[in-house]
């Protein structure tokens, strides 16, 4: 599976490179979701390792980390956001870029449809019932992997992108204004109910921090969790947050309810 994993990185490379845009600005967010994707893959085949998976298996999480935001050249490139519901669905297009550019031609027919399978609902709100996937256990342990290794290279992403000083980033904060004091109490529920947040419900920058913080609720593997608190996002995010106790008290809840156990 090594000339596969060279295979597609080489398209990947090529597929980017015919996506250009014209002003520096729009080459800085195109090269962000490039760099986002590398990352990705290098979370994706760490995780399957840490499961312990069979080789191939690690090989075609690999390829499907490198490959699960593809989609968002093109649109990017036409639409100038990454904002799905402002343009389309990245993970659909994604995958057909996949099928109609030979994205895969390096897998078998199966290897191809599990890789596919993880770009179509890599960033599905929730993944859809066990028996979409079929009969094939894979291709949900594959899903799975990759939803969390976005899930976690997203908030470092996010984290650098509140910490650099200055305005934040129209298109990364997807236009949502910063209120310093601001921030709503739903997406708290929704964490507290054992849910993730409602991007409908995200009125500031700090609410985008709450939804961040909400991921905890979807991510499949203990290790992501883990690595989650271990990498200080938790409390890098929750920094992020107004200094007011309703935020502090529901931050100690938090963390007694989410932070590994020490053995």
């Amino acid at each position: 599976m090594t000339e596969a994993i060279e295979a597609t990185r080489a398209w990947f490379a090529v597929f980017f490179a015919v996506h250009a845009v014209e002003t520096p600005r729009d080459a800085v967010c195109m090269e962000l979701k490039r760099r986002h994707c590398e990352q990705v893959m290098a979370e994706a085949r760490q995780l399957a390792l840490a499961l312990d998976l069979a080789p191939h298996l690690v090989s075609l999480a690999t390829i499907a980390g490198l490959c699960h935001d593809v989609g968002r050249f093109p649109q990017y490139q036409q639409y100038k956001t990454f904002s799905d519901a402002q343009s389309v669905n990245h993970g659909l297009l994604g995958a057909r870029a996949l099928t109609r550019h030979g994205g895969l031609a390096g897998l078998a027919p199966r290897d191809r449809a599990l890789v596919r399978l993880a770009v179509v609902v890599h960033n599905r709100r929730t993944l859809p019932p066990a028996l979409t996937f079929g009969r094939d256990p894979a291709a949900l342990v594959l899903a799975r992997i990759v939803r969390d290794a976005d899930k976690i290279d997203i908030v470092r992403i996010m984290l650098d992108h509140y910490t650099n000083p200055g305005d934040k980033d129209e298109v990364v904060f997807l236009g949502l204004p910063d209120r310093p004091e601001q921030f709503n109490p739903a997406i708290i529920a929704d964490i507290e109910a054992g849910k993730i947040g409602n991007y409908t419900h995200m009125a500031s920058i700090n609410d985008f921090a709450l939804l961040l913080l909400s991921w905890i609720n979807d991510m499949a593997f203990p290790w992501t969790r883990q690595q989650f608190f271990a990498r200080g996002h938790v409390r890098e995010l929750f920094a992020q947050l107004p200094d007011l106790p309703q935020l502090a008290a529901f931050e100690t809840r938090y963390c007694e309810r989410f932070a590994p156990k020490s053995a």
